[in-house]
C-alpha cells in the first residue's frame, strides 16, 4: 500500500514577497518541487503538490493520507482569501484525523486557529541555523526520533507563537522561540523552524533585504530526519 502525501504550498500571494531571490534555482520558487525532489526517495509514499495561493483546490480527506503544510511570507494577520480557505478546511482534516506537519507560517496559522496569539519577534528576525531543546514529550515523540537536545534546525522568522495553545503539547523550544514544536494529538504536529529547507533555500530569503543574515546558516541541521520521521509515520499508520 502506498500512502499519498500532499504538500500544500503557501509561499504567498504573487507580489507579496521577492520571488527574484529564487531565480538561481532550477525550480525558482516552486517549493513543492523542491520537496518532491528531496523526499520522493522515502519508500511507500507518493508526494503531490497543491499551491493554494495560486488558486489550487485543497484535497479532500478521502484523497489524502498525510499533509505537509508549508511556510509563508503572509502573516496570519493578513487574512488573505487563501488563508481563509485554509482556516475553513483545517477542521475538516483534523476531524478526519489526517496526519499533518505544519511548518513555520502554518505552525502560526494552526496555533492562531486554536486561539493563540501570534506576535512580532523583538529585536528583528530570528534567522539562521540554531539548536533546540526537547521537552520530555519531545524526547518521546515519534516526530523527534533520532533527534537530540542541541540538534539544529533552520529558522527564518519575524513572528512567532509566544505561548502553547490550549490542547497542544510542547515538544521543543529554542533561544528566541519558546514554542518551537507542538503536538496537537492525532499526529498533527507543527514546527516554527523549517525542517524541509536547506541552508541554501532558506538563507537566500535574505539575499536582498538583509544579506548579513545569510551568514547565520550552515548545513549541520537535522531537518531531513524530522521530515522523514513524519513521512514514515504516515506510511506506517496505513499498514498497521
Amino acid at each position: 500500500m502506498t500512502s499519498r502525501i500532499v504538500f500544500v504550498e503557501m509561499m504567498g500571494l504573487p507580489g507579496s514577497y521577492d520571488a527574484s531571490v529564487y531565480d538561481h534555482f532550477d525550480d525558482k520558487d516552486q517549493e513543492g518541487l523542491w520537496f518532491v525532489k528531496n523526499y520522493a526517495h522515502v519508500s511507500g509514499i507518493t508526494i503531490e503538490t497543491c499551491n493554494v495561493c495560486a488558486g489550487a483546490t485543497l484535497p479532500q480527506a478521502c484523497e489524502v493520507d498525510g499533509l505537509v503544510l508549508a511556510g509563508t511570507y503572509n502573516s496570519v494577520h493578513d487574512h488573505t482569501d487563501w488563508q481563509q480557505k485554509v482556516r475553513a478546511w483545517l477542521p475538516v482534516m483534523r476531524a478526519a484525523r489526517i496526519p499533518i506537519l505544519g511548518i513555520c507560517g502554518s505552525h502560526q496559522l494552526i496555533a492562531h486557529c486554536a486561539g493563540a496569539e501570534v506576535e512580532r519577534l523583538d529585536d528583528g528576525p530570528f534567522a539562521g541555523t540554531f539548536p533546540l531543546r526537547l521537552t520530555d514529550a519531545g524526547k518521546a515523540s515519534p516526530l523527534m526520533q533520532a533527534i537530540a537536545d542541541d540538534d539544529c534546525f533552520h529558522y527564518a522568522n519575524s513572528e512567532h507563537v509566544p505561548e502553547v495553545p490550549a490542547g497542544a503539547t510542547l515538544l521543543a523550544s529554542s533561544s528566541r522561540v519558546p514554542v518551537a514544536a507542538l503536538d496537537y494529538g492525532d499526529h498533527c504536529y507543527t514546527t516554527q523552524f523549517h525542517p524541509e529547507a536547506s541552508e541554501e533555500t532558506l538563507g537566500t530569503i535574505w539575499r536582498h533585504k538583509a544579506p548579513e543574515l545569510r551568514r547565520n546558516y550552515n548545513s549541520h541541521d537535522k531537518g531531513d530526519q524530522l521530515v522523514e520521521n513524519f513521512l514514515r509515520l504516515v506510511r506506517d499508520l496505513q499498514t498497521s
